[in-house]
């Protein structure tokens, strides 16, 4: 049987309260149909669903609130996972995922499962995310900037009473249009996983070219106050000329000292000072190296564990494809002492070389576990890698000031060495003070310059991202005239469906009979059938099950499932085709419509 992505099936549902089961229902593949009396708990069994998918703003009733926790059983794209969230009138419950069917889940304890909140975080992926990257489905940003998740999908997906019927989605107290009209091309297959992208990367573009921005504007701004000049050719020049200076001074302190009244050895505690000096400027230099070499070194081994992780995630992937072609591995022959084998004929539940018992859905869900574990890992080594640049960066600014520094200490000392009496003490002194004054002067030209080095390499960094955020833009403008050109025939598409599906219905509505322009708009949340909405709500339900009927392609089989022991009042009766079986034919016209233009697109 072909597998399409992404396809989602839900196989079990458990509602617990106080440790025992109070709800216990098993689905098959195909259609379900769950048949009751009013309040009977139809509508009740189907908000469990959305809500452990992660739907929001579900109209829980007291009974249900009673409940503590609904475990939802589902597999996705062929791997079996454990979905369990928290009953409770709050919003924005977290999600829990155990890696297995429902069974062992239920038993797990509880660091067998993996949490992930609501709301997406810099340390934390959202259940959204998880859910998405499971079902192997792009994530997507609305033009407005929010986010799509899986709530947003299933307003469109589940649909519940309270819901106006001429409506498409789900009412939400936060609902925008701009986030409908993404939901509804998502689901249609007209986004652009690649305008997704590029609107990541023109937000990271600007977020750095502003900050690069921000950083200059601050220097230039410090600077301009006390009037320096901190370009690099202006400060190399003004450090070469105050080094020319200081050697004069020091020539002419020279002469000084070399004349025969005043010719005495430097002093001890003058000696002992420099050395002291000298010693602190080695081992700070010293130091800066020894920590860029150390780094480069953490750097090198960190692009090597981040390749190593690029290279597992990547076998991962080959490894599955090649289980989906090749299937399962049989071993006819032991492969150390070439023994044959004996077939006992276990099945698939036994592996055929250790002869130890196998679950039907551990292979897939550790693949699914390994995959999302080996992408935290990722995330958590490139970050460490970037602030292993900037300390390196840091390092590289830092180490030509201490050498310069050093030099300047190695000069003074050997000065020192020769000559520091003064015969002519007013002269001496008037000369030391212009050597401090100009080595002083020195310094600040050394710290100014390595503003100037960091003020280069943001004005280059600014540049080069400026330049990739208008490359960027131009190629979103690109993909955003394409869009709308695979928009307006996927719309068109459904529209030339849907109208041929209600001129084979049974003639109950001159408008559906005769329809000639059929407009789907999610932003607005409606559909129009000759520019008119309101319809009677049984025209709706005639209309959906003709729908159901064309759609018998889809390989949906049709029958009543009898629930027993639904102790929220479900109680398994004949048939009762009561309004609330119109609303959910309703509802299955939505979801088959949207899966019908999938696959005809």
């Amino acid at each position: 049987m072909t597998l399409y992505k992404p396809t989602l099936c839900v196989n079990h549902l458990v509602v617990k309260k106080d440790g025992h089961t109070v709800v216990d229902i098993l689905f098959h593949k195909g259609l379900n149909v769950i048949a009751g009396e009013n309040s009977s708990g139809k509508t009740t069994a189907v908000r469990f669903i959305a809500f452990a998918l992660g739907a929001e703003n579900i109209s829980f009733n007291s009974e249900a609130l009673l409940c503590d926790t609904v475990y939802l059983e589902v597999e996705a794209n062929n791997t079996i996972i454990t979905l369990c969230r928290n009953v409770s009138a709050e919003i924005m419950r977290p999600l829990a995922i155990f890696w297995g069917a429902m069974p062992r889940a239920l038993e797990a304890g509880a660091s067998k499962w993996q949490l992930y909140p609501f709301k997406r975080s810099e340390s934390k992926k959202s259940l959204s995310q998880v859910i998405f990257q499971i079902l192997e489905m792009p994530e997507l940003r609305g033009d407005g900037g929010s986010n799509i998740t899986t709530h947003q999908l299933l307003r469109l997906i589940y649909s519940d009473q309270e819901t106006p019927h001429s409506d498409l989605f789900r009412y939400d107290r936060f609902d925008r249009g701009i986030t409908r009209a993404a939901v509804g091309d998502y689901l249609l297959g007209v986004d652009s996983t690649e305008l997704y992208d590029l609107r990541l990367k023109e937000a990271e573009a600007e977020k750095e070219a502003a900050a690069f921005r921000t950083s200059i504007k601050t220097i230039y701004n410090t600077l301009g106050r006390s009037g320096a000049q901190i370009t690099l050719d202006f400060l190399n020049s003004q450090i070469q000329e105050l080094g020319s200076e200081i050697n004069s001074l020091m020539r002419q302190l020279d002469e000084l000292n070399h004349s025969p009244a005043t010719k005495k050895n430097s002093s001890s505690k003058e000696d002992k000072n420099l050395r002291e000096q000298l010693n602190k400027a080695h081992s700070t230099l010293s130091k800066f190296k020894q920590g860029k070499f150390d780094l480069q070194s953490e750097i090198a081994d960190s692009e090597l564990f981040i390749d190593e992780m690029e290279e597992r995630l990547l076998s991962l992937e080959e490894s599955s494809i090649a289980e989906s072609y090749m299937g399962k591995a049989i071993f006819s022959f032991c492969p150390s002492c070439f023994t044959k084998l004996q077939s006992e004929h276990d099945g698939d539940a036994t592996c055929s070389l250790c002869k130890s018992s196998i679950s039907q859905d551990s292979a897939k869900s550790h693949l699914a576990r390994m995959r999302n574990e080996l992408t935290l890992q990722l995330k958590e080594s490139g970050k460490i890698r970037q602030q292993q640049l900037a300390d390196l960066d840091a390092l590289n600014r830092n180490i030509p000031a201490a050498e310069q520094e050093l030099k300047l200490l190695e000069t003074r000392f050997k000065q020192n060495q020769s000559t520091w009496r003064f015969p002519q003490q007013l002269q001496m002194q008037e000369v030391a003070k212009k050597i401090g004054a100009k080595e002083q002067e020195i310094r600040n030209a050394l710290e100014l310059k390595k503003l100037a080095d960091l003020l280069a390499q943001l004005s280059e960094r600014m540049t080069k991202w400026e330049t990739d955020l208008e490359a960027i833009r131009g190629r979103i403008q690109a993909v955003i005239r394409n869009k709308k050109k695979l928009q307006a025939a996927a719309y068109m598409a459904v529209a030339e469906q849907l109208k041929i599906i209600l001129k084979e219905d049974l003639l109950r509505q001159d408008e559906f009979a005769h329809a000639d322009l059929i407009e789907i708009d999610f932003g607005a949340n409606q559909l129009t059938i000759d520019k008119k909405r309101n319809f009677p709500r049984v025209q709706w339900f005639f209309y959906a099950m003709v729908f159901i009927w064309h759609c018998s392609w889809h390989h949906l089989n049709t029958h009543t499932s009898a629930i027993q022991g639904f102790s929220l009042s479900m109680v398994s009766k004949t048939v009762v085709w009561s309004r609330s079986v119109a609303i959910i034919s309703k509802k299955l016209l939505r979801n088959t419509l949207l899966c019908r233009t999938l696959r005809i697109r």
